[in-house]
Order: structure tokens, then sequence, then C-alpha cells
């Protein structure tokens, strides 16, 4: 993204939702939620509504307001059942159930990519049934190499298979979706829910591994507006 276009969108908040132009912070949001074997999951994107939130989630606070340009839905898988605060840091995101990551039952959760997202506002659908195959992207793999049996000292002629295969992130925002600029604030009724449709074995509760869909917003923070 620009800078042009980035000047362009807050010019155009400023004007639509009346929101001083300086007020608008580029920012994210991020909520995620553990899959087990539900037809339908929920996110929480509110602090107030969340005891203990996972590291790598970042809430909107009660006072503060966003507008959302961009959203996507991605996967998160850690293996183990209490994942640390370490873990979920070096956990990548996956636009796509990678079937080198997501074995035995993890790899349902490449259904979540054929369900669909509805996003309720104040309970009024601002989303009744987004697809979520709009997320889905199987990005470019990087060095990519075969291995061998055998040794520099003592070579040979066999393969054992692939090594290395750095999948390709083609771009700051690779996998998002755009949204027409959605403003969103700490204390309205927020329903967010990924539905499958069926009940789907992804994980079990207090086994490994653990699987998480990741819901990330895009956009611009007003902090305080509510105070």
């Amino acid at each position: 993204m620009s800078t042009f276009q980035i000047v362009n969108e807050k010019k155009f908040i400023q004007e639509r939702l009346g929101i001083a132009y300086e007020n608008l912070s580029q920012s994210y949001l991020r909520a995620e939620t553990a899959l087990s074997n539900l037809s339908s999951y929920a996110f929480q994107l509110q602090a107030n509504r969340v005891a203990t939130p996972i590291v790598t989630e970042n809430l909107l606070n009660l006072n503060d307001q966003f507008v959302i340009t961009h959203f996507t839905i991605g996967l998160k898988y850690i293996a183990s059942d209490t994942p640390s605060a370490l873990q979920h840091l070096n956990a990548q995101v996956y636009t796509y159930a990678d079937t080198n990551v997501f074995a035995g039952n993890a790899a349902n959760a490449a259904g979540i990519f054929n369900s669909d997202l509805n996003f309720t506002i104040d309970r009024r659908e601002f989303l009744p049934a987004f697809p979520m195959n709009a997320f889905y992207r199987v990005p470019t793999a990087q060095s990519t190499n075969l291995t061998t049996a055998g040794t520099v000292a003592t070579p040979a002629a066999t393969f054992t298979g692939n090594t290395g295969g750095v999948n390709g992130y083609e771009n700051g925002l690779f996998g998002f979706y755009v949204s027409e600029p959605t403003l969103i604030d700490g204390r309205q009724t927020l329903d967010i829910n990924l539905n499958l449709g069926a009940s789907v074995s992804i994980a079990t509760v207090g086994t490994d591994p653990m699987v998480y869909a990741t819901l990330e917003l895009r956009g611009y923070l007003v902090v305080n507006a509510k105070s």
C-alpha cells in the first residue's frame, strides 16, 4: 500500500465518518480462537470480554474505536496442549492448511476455507455470510531441496525426500480482503462467528497439537474516542 492510498483512505474516513484526520493511526486488531470439534467458532475482539488474552492477540479497548479497511482469517498450529507465550509468538499464521504441518485431524482445519464468516454489529448483520475462500492463498515455496542418504565423504545416489521449503509471502496484505471502511468500538455488541455448517474434528481439548483460527483486522485506531 502506497502513502497516496493511505492519505486517500484517511481523507475518505474523515469525510464519511467524521473522524479527524490526525486522530487516525494505522493499526491492527487480532483475535484468536482454538479449534476443536464444533460447527461454529466465535472470535472475541474486545478486551473487556477476554479475561486472559493470548500474547499474539491485540484486542480493542473499551474506550477506543477502530475503522476496518482490510481483514483476513488464517490458521495457527502449535504442537502443545498448553502453548507458552514463546510458542504463540513463534507460530506461523498459515493461509492454507499446509499438509506438511497439519496432519491427522488437524488436516481437517482445511475445511474452514469452505465455510463462511458472519459479522454482526449491534445486532445488525454487517457480513451475513462472507466466503472464507476469499482468504485462501497457497504461497510459492522457496528453497526446496532434495536430500540424499549419503554424505560428502560417502556419496549415495538415493534420495530421502525434500528439505528446506520456506513459503513465500508476496506482500504485506497477502491473504487479506478489502473492506468498506467500517467503524467499530469497544462498547458495541460485536458477534463474529466462523460457521462450518457441520461438526468437524480438528483438535481435542487437552491434547496436542492445538490449532487456532486467527482473525486480523487492518485499518485505523482512534484512541480514547469514547472517554
